[in-house]
Order: structure tokens, then C-alpha cells, then sequence
């Protein structure tokens, strides 16, 4: 029998990188394989029959090396983009030790349920050691695979975990590493990729999570919770996006850079100049490279069914042309994603939100306001842009699709701001209802008058040279999609003037930073 050491929670401080093509090669010059130590690693994870375990955010294994097997329990709060809990003990062979989990706060998810295997993992694991004169850091290489009865996924991982030292250090060998070899930062844990690979997360979107700000939390806390959780709704729809050419999960990673670009907008006056312009060009880049496909996605949505429009040789051929517009959107976002400008991009912002020079700032205001509670800089915040956007709606009727489309922006900015910070100043629970869903109702009738604005530049993109056929098909789908545009109007019209009434649901009372 093994001894069995005590159960702890010990937080990880590591990045994880998804390994290009030949990149083990290109790291065998900085780290040999003969000089590294070599496991073979075989886990088996658990979980109830209903994967309750992945549904409270927690992974369950045990894991055999070489002779030694160690149960680990492993659970991803809002500890930091390299932040993870962890439980692990030795135990005596391979099934799982259930007394141990009792002392656990996986314990209550599990209740009476049954634990079964649910896929396994085995891979060869290189060690290595990095040090310079500020940290110690772990390098670990992983090649192997995951399995789930016939279905199996390939592993080529790079993990560097922060033995001694400060997290900056991380950041710092990441991007030795990253002029090397073909590296892009990854949050998902081989038992996330499990799990997809079980069908438990199917072939679905990564979403945003709500975020866990306090009227106590910080203003500096709060922009990495909303920076950090937007980067790896970036990252995790990026990396689906690679897989599956797929509408919502392109949506979703264009939803996760409007988010992170929002909270830069609201935290803009405490953080540091430089910082926020590279973020803001490189961001606005990415969302430029997905635009074409996103825009005809929606224009093949909204584009009436063979059965609801009688089919014609012209009109076919225009649909035909849309699709091949559609692919050619869809191979300049892969290209933008697999480049090594998106993985520079990833790894920049990601140390830029949790080590960057923000944090250090020793100016006045921007100290000032990075140490307010969120309760402090929340309400002027939210006022300023609610009375903006409020200001900018008036004559409605008068305003073209440019300005109306400045005003959607606007009302995307606000919903955004108001999901991340009404936690933490929200007074009246039923007002604030009301108040998410009239400006949701006025953001939604004035998408359906930006999709109609968007279209002809979409179809006459898609028609370009080709014959007059073509064009006239082009033109007849544009009039089955604008033929309500008087009716979207106003419906438009309704939904700001009842948006206009709405009254905050917030505490006006706070200190506004950008005075």
C-alpha cells in the first residue's frame, strides 16, 4: 500500500501552448530531448453519468507514471489566465480514492451519483528546466493523444509552469520560444479537449461567461476578469473556428473582441497608452479580417429558401456566387487565425492584461482608479454612456444607416458595460431587467436595419464583373430583403424611444476618472 500524502489545494501558474508544425523540431535546439527527463503518462478521467463534474468546472483523474499513480482534481476559478486549483494525491492503483474526494469541493457536485471512466489520455512528457537571474520556470513538452473508444485526437503541447520567481518570466521565455517555433497560447486543458472529444461540449460555440465583479472588486481586478475571460472566448472560437467553418462560432470570436475592446474603452483611463493603442491595432485587424465572412453569413440567413422565392438559373448562380464569397471569407479568417501575427497577438495580450505596465503605473489617477471599487467608477461610467447614447438617438427618423449603425455601436457598448459592471451597482433587480431588455430590443431593431444596409454592399461584391444575369438575380434578392424596410424603420423607431424612457437601474453617485 502507498503512503498517501495530504490533500491540497496548490495554484498553477502556467501557460499552454498548442504546438505547430515541426515546432518540436524548432525547440529541440533549445531543448534537446536527450536533455530532458521522459515519462510515459496514462490518465483515465472521470465523471458521473451526466458529466456533472465538467458542468461545476472540474476535471477528475488518475493518472499512472511509471509505477506511481496520483489522483488529481483540478477546478479553473478567476485566478488569472495561468491560474488553475488543484488537488492531487498518490494513491494505490488505478481506480479512484472516494474517501479523498470527500474533502473536496467536488464532493457536493457529486452527491450519491456514480463515477465512470470517460476518456483517457496518454502521452510521452519531456521535462526540462529554464532559469535566468529573476525565475525558474518548468518546460514541459507533451506528444500523444486523447481516446474515446474509436475516436481519437492528437496532443503536441508546450506548458511552461512558474516554479520560483515572478509571472513575467513566463511571458518572457514565451516569446523566445514564440521567434522560434509555430506556438499559440491555448486555455484549453487536455480534459476540455476530452470532453469535446466525448460530445459532452459538441461542435457548439465558446461563449462569454458572466462575470464574477463585485461592488468590492477592484478596478484593476475587473478589467482582467473581462479581459481575460473575452481573450479566451477570442482564443477557444479561434481554435474551433480551425475545425468546423462555422456561422456562430465565427459570431462568438467576433463577440469576444467587441467585449475585450469594450472593457479597454471603459478601463481606458487607468491603463497605459501604449498598451492600449498596440491592443486596439491589433484587435481591430483580427475583427477586420473576419468581417467579409461574418457579413455574408448574415446575408445567406436572412436570404429567402428555395421554397418561399421561385428558383431561377439567375438567382441560383448568384447564390452560387455568394458561396464562393462566403469561402473566400472563411480563407482569410483561417489565414488571419493560423498566422503568426494572431499568435504574437494572443500572447501580447495576455501579458499585457496580467503583467503589463498599467498595473505598475505610479500616475496618480490611473492608481487611483485602478485601486477604486468597481461601486466607485461603475456609476459614472454607465452614465456617461447611457446619456450619449440617449443624446444620439433623438431625431431617429432623420438619421442615415451610417448614423444609425454609429448608434448600434453605441447600444452594443452600454449592454456590454452594463453586463459587466450591473452586478456590482445594480439597486432596483426588476428595473434592471427593463432596462437590458429595451436596449437589447433597440440593439436587435437596429442590427435587422444594419443587415439590410450591409447587404447590397455584399451582393454587389459578390455579383463584382460577372454578367448582367447575375445582377439583375442580385438585385431582385435585395428587394425581398428591403422590401420591410420601411416596417424595420419603425419598429427601430419604437424600440429607441422606449429605450429613451428607460430610467438607470444604478446608483448615480461614484467618482468619474475620465473628467
Amino acid at each position: 500500500m502507498l503512503a498517501r500524502i495530504a490533500v491540497t489545494a496548490a495554484p498553477e501558474q502556467e501557460l499552454k501552448f498548442q504546438l505547430g508544425l515541426n515546432s518540436m523540431d524548432a525547440l529541440a535546439e533549445t531543448f534537446p530531448p536527450q536533455s530532458g527527463d521522459i515519462t510515459q503518462l496514462h490518465a483515465v478521467y472521470f465523471d458521473t453519468p451526466t458529466h456533472a463534474l465538467r458542468d461545476a468546472g472540474f476535471s477528475l483523474r488518475v493518472r499512472r507514471d511509471g509505477d506511481v499513480f496520483r489522483q488529481t482534481l483540478k477546478h479553473r476559478g478567476d485566478g488569472g489566465l495561468f491560474a488553475r486549483d488543484e488537488w492531487e494525491v498518490e494513491v494505490a492503483g488505478s481506480e479512484l480514492d472516494l474517501g479523498i474526494l470527500a474533502g473536496t469541493p467536488a464532493s457536493a457536485v457529486i452527491g450519491d451519483m456514480p463515477l465512470e471512466p470517460v476518456f483517457t489520455v496518454s502521452v510521452e512528457r519531456r521535462l526540462h528546466s529554464w532559469t535566468s537571474d529573476r525565475a525558474v520556470v518548468q518546460v514541459t513538452l507533451d506528444t500523444g493523444s486523447i481516446t474515446i473508444g474509436e475516436k481519437c485526437e492528437p496532443v503536441a503541447e508546450l506548458e511552461l509552469e512558474l516554479i520560483d520567481g515572478e509571472p513575467a518570466a513566463l511571458f518572457e521565455l514565451a516569446r523566445i520560444l514564440l521567434a522560434k517555433a509555430a506556438l499559440t497560447l491555448a486555455f484549453a486543458s487536455k480534459a476540455e479537449r476530452g470532453y469535446r472529444l466525448a460530445g459532452h461540449d459538441g461542435s457548439s460555440s465558446l461563449q462569454a461567461h458572466r462575470t464574477a465583479i463585485g461592488s468590492q472588486t477592484t478596478a484593476g481586478v475587473a478589467f482582467q476578469i473581462v479581459a481575460r475571460d473575452s481573450l479566451i472566448q477570442i482564443a477557444g472560437n479561434a481554435a474551433l473556428l480551425q475545425r468546423s467553418q462555422s456561422p456562430e462560432v465565427l459570431h462568438q470570436l467576433r463577440v469576444g473582441l467587441r467585449r475585450l475592446r469594450t472593457a479597454m474603452t471603459v478601463f481606458k483611463a487607468m491603463l497605459d497608452t501604449e498598451g492600449l493603442a498596440a491592443a486596439r491595432h491589433e484587435t481591430r485587424w483580427l475583427a477586420g479580417a473576419l468581417a467579409q465572412a461574418r457579413d455574408i453569413d448574415v446575408f445567406l440567413q436572412n436570404t429567402a429558401r428555395p421554397d418561399e422565392a421561385e428558383e431561377s438559373p439567375g438567382r441560383a448562380a448568384f447564390l452560387q456566387a455568394l458561396r464562393l464569397a462566403q469561402t473566400e471569407g472563411y480563407e482569410q479568417a483561417m489565414m488571419a487565425v493560423r498566422s503568426p501575427r494572431y499568435d504574437a497577438l494572443l500572447l501580447s495580450l495576455g501579458e499585457w492584461i496580467e503583467v503589463g505596465p498599467w498595473l505598475r503605473s505610479d500616475h496618480a489617477g490611473q492608481r487611483e482608479m485602478r485601486d477604486a471599487p468597481v461601486a466607485v467608477i461603475a456609476p459614472p461610467i454607465m452614465d456617461r454612456l447611457h446619456d450619449r447614447l440617449k443624446r444620439h438617438a433623438r431625431g431617429f427618423a432623420d438619421l442615415d444607416a451610417s448614423a444609425r449603425h454609429e448608434l448600434r455601436k453605441r447600444a452594443k457598448t452600454l449592454r456590454y458595460t452594463a453586463g459587466f459592471l450591473g452586478d456590482s451597482v445594480s439597486e432596483h433587480p426588476k428595473r434592471r431587467l427593463a432596462f437590458m431588455a429595451h436596449l437589447r430590443a433597440m440593439q436587435d431593431r437596429l442590427g435587422e436595419l444594419n443587415d439590410m444596409a450591409v447587404a447590397q454592399s455584399v451582393a454587389m461584391r459578390a455579383v463584382a464583373r460577372r454578367s448582367g444575369m447575375l445582377a439583375f438575380a442580385a438585385g431582385l434578392e435585395l428587394g425581398r430583403m428591403t422590401h420591410r424596410e420601411g416596417e424595420a424603420l419603425k419598429s427601430a423607431s419604437r424600440a429607441v424611444k422606449t429605450y429613451r424612457k428607460s430610467k438607470a437601474f444604478w446608483n448615480r453617485q461614484g467618482k468619474d476618472f475620465n473628467d
